[in-house]
């Protein structure tokens, strides 16, 4: 079910592109880079849409992120009225503990198996993906996001294959899996730490949207 509990056209597009992450905050590079990671995969004729998945507690993070209801709002501020995103809030409705991915993808495949799914990672992800748990039942099922001019399919691919994980047909695939898109230098860490200055918490932070930073003002987070 979408977030809000009613049909969403977006979900019912052929071509979805899954995004999980924490979002804690979500900023420009996470949407911008969504989008961009879709248009380069499926191009600008429309017919896909862009599906944020936030995380409930990843098992590759020590500390508990920001509170979920926090999360979505903000995310909720950040992609609001915007035609060709939303949010898939199953990972939140689970029982408390770690989010496997592995789980996750299973359902999407069942509930949304009238289109094309894909889930975006970025490239250190793509080189640690041997470490996922179940990572052979979805690994081809990723988009590898190469971003700005730095990256190189070559540099990515010698990455992966320095895991001694995988067979030279599972590499062809790995760079029929790579898209570019432009770079956009912002960061969740970056932000949290300007956040926890007093002295800056309030001016105008680059890559945060203005609306998650008046709600993260309000709120009192990241203190």
């Amino acid at each position: 079910m979408p977030d809000h509990g009613q049909p969403d056209p977006v979900l019912n597009r052929p071509k979805l592109l899954f995004f999980g992450g924490s979002f804690d905050p979500v900023h420009a590079g996470h949407t911008t880079l969504a989008l961009a990671a879709a248009r380069s995969r499926w191009g600008e004729g429309g017919g896909w849409g862009v599906v944020f998945v936030p995380a409930a507690r990843s098992p590759h993070k020590d500390a508990d992120p920001t509170p979920d209801a926090h999360r979505l709002a903000m995310l909720r501020t950040a992609i609001g009225g915007h035609p060709d995103m939303t949010i898939w809030t199953h990972e939140l409705e689970q029982p408390d503990g770690p989010s496997y991915w592995a789980d996750t993808w299973a359902v999407a495949r069942k509930e949304f198996a009238h289109a094309e799914c894909r889930f975006l990672i970025g490239a250190d992800q793509a080189r640690a993906m041997n470490r996922w748990s179940r990572y052979r039942a979805f690994w081809r099922d990723a988009l590898v996001v190469l971003r700005g001019e730095d990256d190189s399919p070559n540099d990515l691919l010698a990455g992966i294959q320095a895991a001694h994980a995988w067979s030279a047909a599972d590499l062809a695939d790995w760079e029929s899996m790579i898209v570019r898109t432009g770079l956009v230098d912002v960061s969740s860490t970056a932000i949290r730490a300007t956040l926890a200055d007093d002295a800056q918490r309030k001016t105008r932070i680059e890559g945060l949207d203005p609306g998650v930073q008046e709600y993260i003002l309000k709120h009192g987070l990241y203190r």
